[in-house]
């Protein structure tokens, strides 16, 4: 018997709500929430409002705006 189905078989026999405990482990580990960007804001200016985005944010050329738009859904 495989390492691998030794390991199925055992958390087939584990109760319910640890199987499902041990499931969100190993989802977290094997997908890893991505890390959180700073988001755009408003800013007020001489009567206009600007978005500003984060200082990493990629460069707003008219072909990453195209591209956006597109994507817009």
């Amino acid at each position: 018997m495989s390492a691998l189905a030794k390991i199925q078989a055992a958390t087939e026999r584990l109760p319910l709500e640890q199987q499902k405990e041990l499931y969100r482990f190993l989802d977290a580990r094997l997908h890893p929430a991505a890390p959180r960007l700073p988001k755009a804001r408003l800013v007020r200016q001489d009567g206009d409002t600007l978005l500003a985005a984060p200082s990493d944010a990629p460069p707003m050329t008219a072909e990453n705006v195209k591209r956006m738009l597109e994507d817009w859904p």
